[in-house]
């Protein structure tokens, strides 16, 4: 071999050699950093919740010190919503980008990465209101009302000493099905009648039929679990002029739906978050109002960060992060089993923003 030879080759070998530590490198936080996946559907159907929840996350390093930022880094990943994806993403992170813990959004999508974090022992904020998310878990938290805690406030700040009659719409999905099943149990238990009860089907968009029924079986209130098309059903509502109130949990409180509803949602008594505060910020900022579950977007990326700055180990940042805390949502009070309650409160759209009754 030619001297020449010998000087290319061995350049050659350094720039492989530099260019496997690069990509090894590539691979782990930054030096002092602690990497933080986040997953969200960032495209598909779903991409406007995903958006607006990035946005929740945004405000939220806004207001978090330079200092707590600088111990993390943040790595945004897509499941379009979709379980299957949400599975082959969580285990990338953890496996290719090393991320030491998740936040993950929607109840079927966090199910799915659920089981990836716990075992992986990596720390997981789930954000969605099925129990199969933390239950039986050690590194899994939840973050969003459960469906009985949600049935609950609906029956006791909405229903309680004003209706006896009372009529059921919700759309077969994993959230307002479980609020329904759980409402059912309050209700019979309660001396209240239900006069009609109609599942639809999460893509449907002509609730007239429904709507029929309704008025036929002369309720006193409708208990509207709709998501994400409740708007099209208040307007269809009003328009057959169906002049019952309606009331529900935080499905009422999603922008888009009040737009699509025209009218039909001003007023409306609805339980969800203290959190005006932070859709007035959040209003202010991006000129828009934020979508379902922003607000625990927002608490999760927040506790985290207070948990990694406070603690070393994954074990005892999963630890940090069963608490009760403050946040722009409210109050959390921790169950004992992974998940939270937050205090809830009556609210409407005022057809000008958001404010609290009670």
């Amino acid at each position: 071999m030619s001297k020449s030879v010998k000087i290319i080759t061995g350049i050659v070998l350094v720039i492989l050699a530099v260019l496997a530590i690069s990509s090894s490198l590539g691979n782990k936080a930054r030096p002092g950093k602690v990497r933080i996946g986040i997953i969200l559907p960032l495209s598909g159907p779903a991409a406007a919740m995903g958006e607006a929840s990035k946005k929740s996350i945004d405000l939220a390093l806004s207001n978090i010190s330079e200092l707590e930022k600088s111990k993390v880094e943040i790595i945004y990943s897509d499941d379009q919503l979709d379980p299957k994806q949400t599975v082959s993403v969580a285990q990338k992170l953890i496996d290719t980008d090393g991320v030491s813990a998740l936040i993950t959004y929607s109840s079927p999508t966090s199910v799915a990465a659920s089981y990836i974090a716990e075992k992986s022992s990596i720390p997981m904020i789930g954000l969605g209101n099925s129990s199969d998310i933390n239950g039986g878990k050690r590194w899994v938290i939840r973050y969003m009302l459960g469906p009985d805690a949600q049935a609950k406030a609906i029956e006791g700040m909405l229903l309680n000493g004003k209706y006896s009659r009372i009529a059921l719409v919700w759309n077969q999905s994993d959230g307002p099905k479980s609020v329904h099943d759980a409402l059912v149990k309050i209700l019979a238990s309660g001396g209240y009648k239900v006069v009609a009860d109609e599942p639809v089907a999460k893509s449907e968009n002509d609730f007239k039929t429904s709507i029929a029924k309704i008025k036929s079986a002369k309720p006193d209130v409708v208990m509207a679990y709709i998501s994400p098309q409740v708007g099209v059903f208040a307007k269809q509502a009003k328009d057959l002029r169906l002049d019952i109130p309606l009331v529900s949990g935080p499905v009422f409180e999603i922008m888009d739906q009040i737009i699509a509803a025209q009218g039909g949602l001003d007023g409306q008594l609805f339980v969800a978050n203290d959190n005006v505060a932070y859709t007035d910020a959040y209003h202010a900022k991006y000129g828009t109002y934020p979508t379902i579950a922003g607000d625990y977007a927002y608490d999760a990326l927040t506790q985290l960060i207070k948990a990694i700055s406070a603690n070393d180990s994954k074990s005892s940042i999963v630890e940090f992060l069963k608490k009760d805390f403050d946040g722009v949502s409210g109050k959390y009070r921790y169950n004992g089993d992974g998940s939270f309650d937050v205090v809830q409160v009556v609210k409407k759209w005022d057809e000008q923003k958001f404010i609290v009754i009670k």
